[in-house]
């Protein structure tokens, strides 16, 4: 009786319980998926912002390097007044460097043809018809160290085809395909020695180095304090022959060689287009170097670069500019000769040139003003490369276009869709420490 009891009092749940405890079990269960779904978004917000911040500051502190070393020559780097006491106001005197008619160049820097002089006779200092075919070498122009070009709207200023332009690689076309250029982005070529070897002994064209010289092949850029000449030459073990007739130099004056092709560095920075590794069918920008023809991408979401240059003028004034603005600045310093400045806009003196009769200076022409670049003002816009955000309209500022917080439209400047990602500004002010420009 006892066990029949039990069995016959035994009991289920009734069909509102099991709905009570299915409504509770969906409840939690949503809660679940929601707190997930909460934390995934997170988590994606936040590693992309970590990535982003990251790729930032690595690409400032790379431009920093190359960009401060921008114009570095050998022994004395920093120049005075042509006339200290009188023509402060002129700005600087630079030093040119002399070139073999011999050397031809292969990295942009300009040929013989290509060099703006002014005959002393005519104090203009806008560029004049000067023969010097009587003279085995020719000065390169300290302008064509630094040299920015402004691109929107599928062009750039100064154009790429103008003296100048890094021809150790081919820089490429704007568009929106695979290996191609963004719009609206800048493009900057600094170039600046490295390395070199200090000479011992001279004997003629024959160079002796303190150590042996990893090179073998190549033109040389021999300079003491006073002189750099740029001469073919033949490399063997720790010795450098010049084919062609040196000029003066002091050994007592850090005499040093350096190898043109090596350690003669052109770095160009420019935003390319390429395809996403992780998905073929989606492009991205980033930022690309390229030092002497050997292009590297530093780091990928980079939307928008922006350079404007501090320049001195003739005056001494210190202006912020564009590279299209450096570009078309041209004459200035004392037009008349009556030892006083004529005018706010234009570059200073030239310096002269006394080897070739000592009638000549070069010439301001479009573009002196690269030589006088004090600092570099650096604008990056990065992106957080995968999807991050909530939404496609995620605010941002971008200082170039204003502070007023922007969002992005269906596609970005560069032309590339803008995708639903955080983006932020990257700036700096690098000075140009090496002022020989």
């Amino acid at each position: 009786m006892t066990n029949k009891y039990r069995i016959n009092n035994q009991k289920g749940f009734s069909l509102i319980e099991l709905m009570v405890a299915l409504v509770i079990g969906l409840i939690i269960l949503t809660g679940m998926i929601s707190l997930f779904t909460a934390s995934s978004s997170l988590n994606r917000a936040q590693t992309g912002l970590a990535i982003l911040q990251e790729n930032g500051r690595y690409a400032i502190s790379r431009l920093k390097m190359d960009f401060e070393s921008a114009g570095r020559k050998h022994c004395a780097t920093l120049t005075m007044p042509n006339e200290f006491t009188t023509k402060w106001n002129q700005g600087y005197e630079m030093s040119a460097w002399r070139v073999s008619n011999n050397v031809n160049f292969t990295n942009g820097l300009p040929a013989r043809g290509q060099i703006e002089l002014d005959t002393l006779a005519d104090p203009d200092q806008l560029p004049d018809t000067v023969d010097i075919s009587a003279f085995n070498s020719y000065p390169l122009d300290p302008s064509f160290f630094i040299r920015g070009y402004e691109c929107a709207s599928g062009s750039c200023l100064p154009a790429l085809s103008t003296p100048g332009t890094d021809a150790s690689f081919v820089i490429p076309a704007i568009g929106t395909a695979d290996d191609s250029r963004a719009d609206n982005t800048d493009i900057v070529t600094v170039r600046y020695l490295r390395g070199g070897n200090r000479v011992t002994a001279i004997a003629g064209n024959n160079l002796t180095l303190a150590e042996i010289s990893p090179f073998t092949t190549g033109d040389a850029v021999v300079a003491d304090c006073n002189t750099s000449y740029v001469t073919p030459a033949n490399w063997a073990g720790n010795a450098v022959n010049s084919t062609t007739p040196l000029p003066g130099f002091n050994l007592n004056g850090d005499t040093r060689v350096y190898n043109l092709d090596e350690e003669l560095v052109n770095v160009t920075y420019f935003v390319g287009v390429d395809q996403d590794p992780s998905n073929p069918s989606r492009l991205i920008s980033s930022l690309y170097r390229s030092e002497n023809g050997l292009v590297q991408q530093l780091v990928e979401g980079v939307e928008r670069f922006d350079v404007f240059y501090l320049a001195q003028l003739q005056t001494g004034h210190v202006v912020r500019m564009t590279a299209d603005e450096v570009q078309s600045i041209q004459g200035g310093g004392d037009v008349d000769g009556n030892g006083a400045v004529d005018a706010i806009q234009g570059c200073i003196i030239p310096p002269s040139i006394d080897y070739l009769g000592g009638n000549v200076s070069l010439a301001n022409g479009a573009g002196c003003l690269w030589r006088s670049i004090y600092a570099m003002e650096v604008h990056l816009l990065l992106n957080t490369v995968n999807n991050s955000a909530s939404n496609e309209t995620e605010p941002y500022i971008y200082s170039p276009d204003g502070m007023t917080p922007q969002t992005p439209g269906a596609a970005l400047p560069s032309g590339l869709p803008a995708e639903r990602m955080y983006r932020r500004e990257f700036t700096a002010i690098v000075p140009v420490r090496s002022y020989t420009l």
